[in-house]
C-alpha cells in the first residue's frame, strides 16, 4: 500500500487508488490507497490458502447453532493448521523465526480472514498478546518453554488484568503478590477473564509493592490455572453463554521463573501487551462482510424496499466505509512508526456505537421475530442477529466505555478542559 511523506508514490494497482492528505499530529501523512503488485500477491496467497484450508462446516458463530464444545474444538483446529501454515508468526521478524510481513500485509492478512468469517483461535490472547511480549521481553528460558507451545495451542493462556473494584482503573489492582521462600504467593481476584476456565495459564498483574505509587510496583505473572490456590468461576452472560470467568486467588504459587521481567515492571509489561492489539482493516472487513448480511436479511423478510430500512442499511454501509478509512489511517501511522496514540479512542468510540445501530435495525428488520430469544426454534438465521444485538450492548463498555473515551477525545485530542 502506497504509504509516503513528501515523496513520489509507489507503483499501485488500479483498485481503491485514492490519494489525500492525513494530519498526524506533528506532521502530514499522503495515503494512497492503492495496493502494490506485490502485496496484491500477498493478498492472492492468503485467499488460495483460505480456499484450501477454511472448515468447510464453519460458520460465523451464532449461524449453525454450534454448540459451545463443537465451537471451541473448530477453533482449536484452525488454531492448529495457522500454525502450521506458518501464519501466526507472519508479522514476527526473521531472527524470531516469522515472516517479517509489513503493517500493511498483516492488515491484508487480517481483512481476508474478517472477508471469509473464518474461525477465532481458541488461544488467541496468548498468540496475538502473550507471544510477541515474550519474543520482546521474556527470558530466554520463558521463550523456549511457551512461545511454539502458545502459537500451536498446546498451551492455552488467558488474561487476568480486571479486577471487580478497580473498574477501568487498571492500576487500581488489588490483587497481592508476596516473595515467600523463592515463589511468589498470589491472592486476590480477577474478572471478565475470557476463556479462564479452558485456559491452562493465566497472564495477570498483581501489586509486589503495596507502598509504590500506582503505576509501580506492579509484577507480571504466568500462573499455572490448574493448582489448588486457583478456583474458576463462569459468568452468566445474557446470551446464555458463560465465555467469561472470575479468577479467585487464594495463596497460588507462582515460581520464580515465571516473573516477567522484575517486579516493579508489570505496567511497563502491560503496556507493551496493549500494543500487539489489532483492529483496523479486520474489523472493518468484517463490518462491510455484515452491511451485506443485513441487506439480504432486509430482502428474504419483503423490506428491502422500505425506505425507512433502505436509510439505514446505507447508512451503515457509509459507516462501515468510513471505518475502513480511519484504519488505513491508523496503518498509516504504523507504517511510519508512530506509536497508537489517542486517537485509538476515536476508533474504539466509533465502531462500538456503530456495530450497536447496526444490530439494533438488524431487529428492526426481523419484525415480530427480532424478540425471539436465540435459541428459539423460531429465530430467523438460528437467533444470530439478536445473538449479536446482545453482544453489542456490551462493547460499547468493555475496554474503555464510550463515556471514558469521548473523555480522551475531549481532553487529549481536542484539548479541551479536564471536568471538574
Amino acid at each position: 500500500m502506497g504509504f509516503v511523506r513528501s515523496a513520489p508514490q509507489r507503483p499501485h494497482s488500479t483498485s481503491d487508488a485514492i490519494s489525500f492528505s492525513l494530519p498526524v499530529f506533528d506532521s502530514v501523512l499522503t495515503v494512497d490507497l492503492g495496493f502494490t503488485p506485490e502485496e496484491e500477491a500477498f493478498r492472492q496467497e492468503v485467499r488460495t490458502w483460505l480456499e484450501s484450508n477454511l472448515p468447510a462446516e464453519w460458520r460465523h458463530r451464532g449461524v449453525g447453532g454450534y454448540r459451545e464444545e463443537e465451537e471451541t474444538e473448530i477453533q482449536r483446529d484452525w488454531q492448529r493448521r495457522l500454525y502450521e501454515g506458518g501464519w501466526l508468526k507472519l508479522g514476527w521478524p526473521a531472527e524470531a523465526g516469522g515472516r517479517g510481513a509489513t503493517p500493511v500485509m498483516q492488515a491484508i492478512y487480517q481483512e481476508e480472514m474478517a472477508r471469509v468469517g473464518a474461525p477465532g483461535i481458541l488461544g488467541r490472547l496468548g498468540v496475538t498478546l502473550l507471544a510477541p511480549t515474550l519474543v520482546a521481553m521474556g527470558s530466554e528460558w520463558q521463550k523456549e518453554t511457551y512461545v511454539e507451545k502458545i502459537l500451536s495451542g498446546e498451551m492455552i493462556f488467558c488474561q487476568g488484568f480486571s479486577e471487580p473494584d478497580a473498574g477501568s482503573d487498571l492500576a487500581g489492582l488489588r490483587t497481592k503478590a508476596e516473595k515467600h521462600d523463592g515463589k511468589w504467593i498470589l491472592s486476590g481476584q480477577k474478572t471478565w477473564s475470557s476463556g479462564a476456565h479452558y485456559s491452562h495459564k493465566s497472564f495477570l498483574l498483581a501489586r509486589t509493592d503495596p507502598v509504590a505509587e500506582p503505576h509501580r510496583g506492579i509484577g507480571f505473572f504466568l500462573v499455572d490455572m490448574e493448582q489448588p490456590g486457583v478456583e474458576v468461576r463462569r459468568i452468566k452472560q445474557m446470551t446464555g453463554g458463560g465465555e467469561f470467568c472470575e479468577i479467585f486467588l487464594t495463596g497460588a504459587e507462582v515460581d520464580e521463573r515465571d516473573l516477567v521481567g522484575q517486579p516493579q515492571d508489570g505496567w511497563k509489561i502491560a503496556m507493551t501487551v496493549f500494543g500487539f492489539e489489532r483492529g483496523g482493516l479486520a474489523q472493518a472487513a468484517r463490518f462491510e462482510r455484515v452491511v451485506a448480511e443485513l441487506a439480504a436479511l432486509a430482502r428474504e423478510r419483503g423490506v428491502g424496499s422500505d425506505a425507512t430500512t433502505r436509510q439505514k442499511i446505507a447508512q451503515a454501509q457509509i459507516e462501515a466505509h468510513v471505518f475502513r478509512l480511519i484504519g488505513l489511517r491508523s496503518l498509516t501511522k504504523a507504517q511510519h512508526g508512530h506509536a497508537p496514540g489517542p486517537e485509538a479512542s476515536v476508533t474504539k468510540l466509533y465502531w462500538s456505537e456503530m456495530d450497536k445501530r447496526m444490530q439494533e435495525t438488524a431487529i428492526g428488520v426481523e419484525g415480530m421475530y427480532g424478540a425471539l430469544a436465540p435459541e428459539s426454534a423460531m429465530a430467523v438465521e438460528d437467533g444470530r442477529w439478536q445473538y449479536g444485538w446482545m453482544w453489542a450492548q456490551a462493547e460499547t463498555i468493555y475496554a474503555g466505555s464510550s463515556e471514558i473515551q469521548r473523555n480522551i477525545i475531549a481532553e487529549r485530542v481536542l484539548g479541551l478542559p479536564r471536568g471538574r
